[in-house]
């Protein structure tokens, strides 16, 4: 569950950023976009493979 607070407030961050206009955002948005959509099904894996290690599945 922290892995994936950590995920959406730099998301959420991502967002915030993008709509105040701060720094060159427009430079890396598409590779930042292409990064976050390639690493959801690692990270999806990773966490089920240590739910089910740690014993924490969700009912």
């Amino acid at each position: 569950m922290a892995m994936y607070n950590w995920e959406m407030a730099g998301m959420d961050w991502f967002s915030a950023a993008l709509r105040e206009g701060h720094g060159r955002l427009t430079e890396s948005e598409e590779r930042f976009k292409e990064a976050w959509q390639a690493k959801r099904t690692p990270d999806r894996a990773f966490q089920q493979a240590a739910r089910r290690a740690l014993g924490t599945e969700e009912p």
